[in-house]
């Protein structure tokens, strides 16, 4: 009866939701033993909910809900609470899932799984439990996973079943039900919402074909299985200090794929697995795939392995955990994306798909017990040799402790340790100093990641890739680092005070100097602005005198003059010292005159006028490269920005704005060409990202742009022209024509000529408004596409270029790796009084990429002075 009044209210919602609707549901006793009972004590899913598993799209909040019941009446599950909450406001979730007595005896447990890895411990192993990390639904439009979650938790604690208690006496689970809770319920919604009383199985049906942004991403709508190196992200936070909290044997990560596909899981294919990864991990996940098979086969599901999938990028949910000493598995079940879908397979339905899960998840539980001794054996000698690596490497930033304070949080969030200086040491023509700089051993527990972090990978047994070819995160964070390892160095831990620089900020009559080289003081310039302060930007170096002597300041140095803001004192003063408070570089002047350089009244500051951005989204866009930019702005420059979707353009008057962010293509929105170019020519900065975007743009007259030929290119153009002339000879042409090969091999070859992330090493000019605040001209950008540009006609407009010699990690062929020299990574057209920024990278690259995202944020500051 306790659980009467709540199946009353929410039945009536309930029925509300789904009557007179498809009927269909997931019927559990289909897919384990005809013979097993279940315990009549415990809800089942719709008596908490009033709705059926499959009969629609669960929310997040529905999951929890019957979770939370189950673990408050089951002996063999308990709630371990809220381990992370979204930016969108929803908790993320876990639980613990076994034997009563391990569930006694659960701290204990979890307490021992740090001696299982400590290689001075002589623990006993065959005592211990496997732990088996269950996650669900990291994308949200890939919903079977999260969907099945209420039913594989009431099998697992109402199945009355003696091997299934057996096992869970040698499994603890720790159940993650939703991944991404954001997404999850913005692919219910869409879907619940957009079937009809007889749902359409049609693919082109609105129920199947989300608008952007969509379920896929979080709350900005990012690839969380794409955060789990940087963990930008507090549901990437939450997830991994559950993983490493518990250091579970084997995590399970469930997607979904294409609807045309059958059934994955791992090992995938073989070529692509990354070198790092132990040996003995892909045989343990080809013994636990088999479980997989056998539970597949008997239900008669297709499916493959060792194709497509790939463990190479070491970033996602089924490869992270592959240098932690744990087993990662993933699975792809084809989805319906909605209610029922047609496929070349036949009808696919919503409850199939939630079965497919429950089988595998099922499986995997076998799996874990009776390969118990052999996973912890496995996770006990990865961490016994691990101590093995010699030396330190190196790393620091030249006057911004904000990129390097999130950097160390990067590393520390995978449990790397990381040492201070007590000796400054000279090493790849650096000096790292005591004041500013780490040092992180090799010699630690987590080297091999440690090793997947830090490597240039050049070289690849295969060069064809699921994800990136390369992620080196001492690159993607710009730092001056050591590529190799320094042999001595002098060391002590890191304190909790490592880099802080709080300080009171005296009363100045002349004014405050703000240095643009750290990466806070973005945040800070808008808050000045947005309070009306006349803030203004250097063009020129100086050396000034400082209360707190005399300072070196760079380009785009920013100076807030109390004769200039003569109406706002108190609150600008409010902000220069809260600032100061916070660690943030602001200096008072003690005098207009400077040493070297130009004064503080020199005609050389410019006067900044606060931005009001605009960045096009919608249908049409890309909701990756909208949400980089959408998360750069509202939370590392804490800025407002307006987003407005395509179709809605042709009604906005672009004036408004002082800066458009374009990432797609506009082809199919009426008379746009038009009223972008005027929006350029009356003073705007139009910021066009990719390869599409500034084609069309080309294409449409609004600016303009060489692409690099390749070689096939021209050895096309130069056939036809042969071919048409009247004279030529078989010989002529025969020559042209490129060597034939083995049909099997074209889907490989188109690979091998795609640019799939790569780092290039670009040189900025520092003296450009977009490389204000950089001190140091070697860059290094991310690019994901094979078109190049050359350089502008205009020797003052190509801020970033690359070297000759480009490719500083990752794959590219050597045609490709021969357009990059010396092309163009970004150029400014100016066009009336504004201009047109073509950058054919991303630099807020999956919201990491620290180093180049300061590129675009002087483009938002710093657009008038181009």
């Amino acid at each position: 009866m306790k659980h009467l009044f709540t199946f009353i209210l929410l039945f009536a919602f309930g029925s509300l939701q789904t009557a007179e609707s498809f009927s269909a549901e997931v019927k559990l006793q289909e897919l384990v033993a005809a013979d097993i009972t279940f315990d009549p004590n415990l809800p089942k899913p719709e008596d908490i909910t009033g709705i059926k598993v499959g009969e629609r799209h669960w929310y997040s909040h529905e999951i929890q809900r019957y979770l939370d019941a189950l673990a408050e009446d089951s002996p063999r599950m308990v709630a371990l609470g809220e381990h992370a909450r979204s930016y969108g406001g929803r908790p993320l979730v876990s639980y613990a899932i076994s034997s009563p007595e391990n569930l006694a005896n659960l701290e204990q447990i979890k307490a021992s799984r740090s001696h299982i890895i400590d290689p001075a411990s002589n623990i006993d192993l065959s005592a211990q439990p496997a732990v088996v990390h269950m996650m669900y639904s990291i994308h949200g439009n890939e919903p079977s996973g999260s969907n099945a979650t209420p039913l594989v938790a009431y099998y697992l604690n109402a199945a009355q079943d003696a091997e299934l208690e057996q096992q869970l006496k040698h499994v603890v689970i720790i159940f993650n039900p939703m991944q991404n809770p954001d997404g999850l319920d913005r692919f219910a919604h869409w879907s619940n919402n957009h079937r009809g009383r007889n749902p359409s199985s049609d693919p082109n049906d609105r129920e199947h074909r989300e608008h952007t942004p969509n379920g896929r991403g979080n709350y900005y709508g990012f690839d969380l299985n794409r955060d789990w190196l940087a963990h930008q992200f507090p549901e990437s936070r939450g997830r991994l200090a559950l993983m490493h909290e518990w250091k579970p044997n084997v995590q399970l990560d469930f997607h979904e794929q294409g609807s045309n596909s059958h059934y994955f899981f791992m090992p995938g294919k073989p070529e692509r697995t990354n070198p790092l990864t132990p040996d003995m991990n892909q045989v343990l996940t080809a013994k636990i795939g088999e479980y997989h098979a056998h539970a597949l086969d008997q239900k008669g599901v297709l499916y493959f392995t060792q194709e497509n999938y790939d463990d190479f990028f070491m970033g996602k949910g089924s490869t992270y955990p592959d240098l932690f000493g744990t087993v990662g598995i993933l699975f792809e079940q084809p989805s319906s994306r909605g209610t029922h879908q047609q496929t070349i397979n036949g009808l696919l339905d919503f409850p199939t798909t939630i079965g497919n899960q429950i089988l595998t998840s099922l499986s995997s539980i076998r799996a874990a017990a009776d390969l118990k001794d052999e996973l912890l054996t496995y996770q006990r000698d990865h961490f016994l040799s691990a101590n093995t690596l010699k030396g330190y490497y190196l790393a620091r930033a030249e006057d911004d402790p904000t990129r390097l304070k999130e950097f160390i949080r990067v590393l520390k969030g995978h449990n790397i340790q990381i040492q201070s200086l007590t000796e400054d040491i000279t090493a790849e023509g650096h000096v790292f100093s005591t004041q500013d700089s780490i040092a992180i051993p090799r010699d630690q527990p987590n080297a091999a990641y440690l090793e997947a972090l830090w490597n240039r990978p050049v070289e690849f047994e295969e060069n064809v890739f699921y994800d990136v070819s390369t992620w080196t995160l001492p690159l993607a964070f710009d730092l001056q680092h050591t590529e190799k390892a320094v042999l001595k160095a002098k060391t002590a831990p890191l304190s909790d005070d490592f880099l802080t620089t709080a300080h009171e900020l005296p009363t100045s009559t002349i004014g405050y100097l703000i240095d643009w080289r750290d990466s806070a003081t973005a945040a800070l310039l808008y808050d000045l602005l947005d309070a009306g302060a006349n803030v203004r930007a250097a063009k020129s170096p100086f050396r000034a005198k400082t209360e707190g002597g005399a300072r070196d300041f760079g380009y785009g140095t920013l100076f807030i003059s109390p004769e200039l803001n003569t109406t706002l004192p108190e609150r600008v003063m409010a902000l220069l010292q809260d600032a100061a408070a916070r660690g943030l570089p602001v200096h008072a002047a003690s005098s207009s005159f400077t040493s070297t350089g130009i004064d503080l009244g020199s005609r050389e500051f410019d006067v900044l006028t606060l931005p009001k951005v605009l960045l096009v989204t919608g249908p049409g866009t890309s909701g990756y490269d909208t949400a980089e930019l959408w998360h750069l702005l509202d939370r590392v420059v804490d800025m407002p920005l307006t987003m407005i979707d395509t179709f809605r353009l042709p009604s906005t008057d672009l004036e408004r704005y002082t800066h458009i962010l374009l990432t797609d293509p506009l082809k199919a929105v009426p008379g746009i060409s038009k009223k972008l170019g005027a929006f350029v020519q009356a003073g705007g900065v139009l910021w066009a990202q990719g390869d599409r975007t500034i084609d069309w743009l080309k294409q449409e007259g609004i600016t303009q742009v060489i692409w690099k030929e390749t070689a096939r290119q021209t050895m096309s153009s130069a056939f036809q022209r042969t071919v048409k002339k009247d004279n030529a000879s078989t010989d002529e042409l025969e020559r042209l024509l490129p060597a034939r090969q083995a049909y099997a091999d074209a889907d490989n070859e188109a690979a091998y000529r795609l640019v799939r992330g790569v780092i290039l090493n670009g040189d900025i000019d520092i003296t450009h408004p977009l490389g204000f605040g950089y001190t140091d001209r070697a860059l290094p950008m991310f690019r994901t596409n094979n078109r190049f540009m050359l350089r502008s006609d205009d020797p003052f407009a190509t801020p970033i270029a690359y070297n000759e010699q480009a490719l500083m990690s990752g794959y590219m062929s050597r045609e490709n790796q021969e357009l990059a020299g010396s092309s163009a990574s970004i150029i400014v057209d100016s066009k009336g009084k504004g201009a047109v920024i073509l950058s054919l990278d991303d630099p807020a690259f999956r919201a990491f990429w620290w180093g180049s995202q300061r590129v675009l944020i002087n483009s938002i500051f710093f657009g008038e002075l181009l």
